[in-house]
């Protein structure tokens, strides 16, 4: 895979976030991520739709929720970027009620790029922990 196209999988990404973070547009799903996708951490394997649901749900959740790229490199048909989300938690979130603290969650996810410039595989991580602690739902020492 050309520089080129490694560059367009970048440029990809980042439009797509801008989109569906940034502008709420979780309906451009399809139009970024292929049918087939699979996202894998340590909550388990989503597919797109799933995928979706769980955006969908952060949102409830953190309605002020805005995710920031922090750095993206692209090399091949991968893409991995480092990402921090900020926001309040004013909505049902994980069957906890609105504690209306706010929370940083920092992680990493490589994304895996088709021919096409779909996004067909991620591998995300990140401290779901700390975010936990934010709310007040577990304590860390």
């Amino acid at each position: 895979m050309s520089t080129t196209a490694a560059e367009a999988n970048r440029s990809a990404l980042l439009a797509a976030w801008r989109a569906i973070d940034d502008e709420g547009r979780l309906d451009e799903m399809g139009r970024w991520f292929a049918p087939g996708y699979v996202r894998r951490s340590a909550d388990g394997e989503y597919t797109r739709e799933g995928f979706r649901d769980v955006l969908a749900a952060l949102k409830r959740g953190f309605p002020d929720l805005s995710t920031r790229i922090e750095d993206a490199v692209a090399e091949g048909d991968r893409v991995a970027y480092r990402w921090v989300a900020i926001g309040t938690h004013a909505g049902d979130y994980l069957g906890i009620g609105p504690t209306h603290k706010r929370i940083t969650a920092t992680g990493i996810t490589i994304s895996r790029f088709d021919s096409e410039g779909l996004i067909v595989e991620d591998w995300a991580s990140w401290n779901k922990a700390s975010v936990l602690h934010a709310l007040g739902i577990i304590p860390l020492g």
